[in-house]
């Protein structure tokens, strides 16, 4: 049995990308689950048909890409259309198209230069 605390929330925010901008939540139904994309940092060596837990090393990461926090971005869920915001540039794609996730991939390399290899944006296991 849980203890349950009196509180009060104050403001939630949501992480669609793994590594990218928080985004504000008016209102919300919670369930289980966590984010809804993330992005490989060179060849992880996940597999979609076969997913299995990779660490967070694997994955871009405010820890090690302190560059990221330098970004806004925007995710439509609705539209699966991400827009990234960085030093008066900006990139949108639908991250379902095939060329949604190659613009961003080459943005990433713009921005990030060595510090990444973007491989691959995927889908995280069914939940």
């Amino acid at each position: 049995m849980c203890n349950v605390l009196d509180g009060k929330i104050h403001a939630i925010y949501r992480y669609p990308i793994k590594g990218l901008s928080a985004e504000p939540l008016y209102c919300a139904t919670l369930t289980p689950g966590d984010r809804l994309y993330t992005i490989e940092n060179g060849r992880s060596g996940f597999d979609a048909a076969a997913p299995v837990y990779l660490s967070k090393a694997h994955f871009l990461m405010l820890m090690k890409n302190e560059r990221l926090a330098r970004l806004r971005t925007a995710f439509d869920q609705a539209s699966y259309l991400l827009t990234i915001l960085y030093g008066g540039r900006e990139v949108s794609g639908d991250l379902r198209a095939k060329e949604g996730p190659a613009a961003i991939k080459s943005f990433f390399a713009i921005v990030l230069g060595t510090a990444a290899q973007i491989v691959s944006i995927f889908l995280p296991a069914a939940r």
